[in-house]
């Protein structure tokens, strides 16, 4: 009979951290789209507004501590800007690398998600270039995503010389209806 219990507690248990893990992401929208991110070529999307000092950051592109990046990036639906179908929006901001020579290069980035129907996501955090996935936060929102909050999964999916193609998984929920 305690065999019998115990094998009844486990299977309660693990209904009980099903229902918790798959509640967790009940209410989160999720929105996939590719930021890139070009310094090169007849219109750039990024701008050094600052240069950094010091040594140069060892796998970074050359950038130093300090350097300052103002963006203004297509969102599209895929990582190609020539094949994709759809631009869903700017994302606006900026990063400043934040890494000394001596460690691996990351960044603050700060930016306005901008979609197209108006509706705007703030996402901020540590940028940990070389990372294969880093996670940003989403602090806020209009429009839609008024009273937002949620995170975003950042991937590489390109990256040759100073330009960049960036995979963002959006998780936000809103907190109230526009």
């Amino acid at each position: 009979m305690p065999a019998v219990m115990l094998l009844l507690m486990a299977m309660i248990m693990q209904a009980l951290a099903a229902a918790v893990d798959g509640g967790a992401m009940a209410g989160f929208e999720h929105l996939r789209m590719y930021m890139h991110d070009s310094y090169t070529g007849p219109s750039p999307s990024a701008v050094v507004v600052i240069n950094g000092t010091g040594p140069i950051i060892p796998g970074s592109g050359g950038a130093r501590f300090g350097m300052t990046v103002v963006m203004d990036d297509p969102l599209t639906d895929g990582p190609s800007p020539a094949s994709s179908r759809l631009q869903l929006g700017r994302a606006q901001g900026f990063y400043v690398t934040a890494t000394k020579a001596d460690g691996p290069p990351a960044v603050l980035l700060s930016m306005n998600l901008l979609l197209t129907d108006g509706s705007t996501l703030a996402v901020t955090g540590r940028n940990a270039v070389l990372s294969p996935v880093r996670e940003l936060a989403v602090v806020g929102g209009t429009g839609k995503f008024r009273m937002a909050s949620g995170y975003v999964l950042l991937k590489t999916a390109s990256w040759h010389g100073n330009d960049a193609v960036l995979q963002l998984d959006v998780f936000v929920r809103a907190g109230a209806a526009a």
